[in-house]
């Protein structure tokens, strides 16, 4: 009988350890201009502040802006409310080669060593800009010990660039 009435309880779709910060029909306001420099089709937000690829730290958490395609010219991401529309999660992973002599002696075997993050893909509906994404990654780390990003690293990672509205979830029953 308890597990009847189990499986009749609805879950929170954020409560999960895999379940994404943001859900459909949440809101991402962009606050502050954000450029996306010219031949580039992302912007990261780290801590706060906009960075590159390269100049991110894959060991922090962080979120970025993609847009469709890279152009020539400066792109912008302006100040306008974003309905969120989609969610989905991606394990991406890095392999840091070693040299064999090295990944022998501290590995035993095997070539190089391996880190991953969850991504969650946020795809945002405007009307006024239409084909933006959000990407927000946990910090990049062991396979064991890495973990999906959360509501507040969200929150710190966009910093003054963008806040998040969440809508609030129906009680359970």
């Amino acid at each position: 009988m308890l597990a009847v009435l189990m499986g009749c309880q609805t879950t929170d779709p954020r409560g999960g350890f895999y379940s994404s910060p943001l859900q459909p029909g949440d809101q991402v306001e962009v606050l502050k201009d954000i450029p996306v420099p010219a031949g580039l089709a992302r912007v990261y937000l780290q801590q706060g502040r906009l960075t590159t690829y390269g100049g991110s730290n894959q060991y922090v958490p962080f979120c970025y802006f993609r847009l469709r395609e890279p152009l020539p010219a400066e792109q912008h991401v302006k100040p306008a409310v974003f309905l969120v529309d989609s969610v989905w999660l991606d394990e991406t992973s890095v392999r840091l080669e070693m040299p064999t002599r090295v990944a022998s002696a501290v590995l035993g075997f095997g070539y190089g060593w391996s880190t991953m993050a969850y991504q969650f893909h946020i795809g945002l509906k405007s009307d006024e800009q239409p084909g933006i994404k959000l990407v927000c990654s946990g910090a990049f780390d062991s396979p064991a010990a890495a973990v999906p990003i959360r509501l507040p690293e969200v929150r710190e990672a966009l910093g003054e660039y963008a806040s998040v509205t969440v809508r609030e979830m129906p009680p359970a029953q």
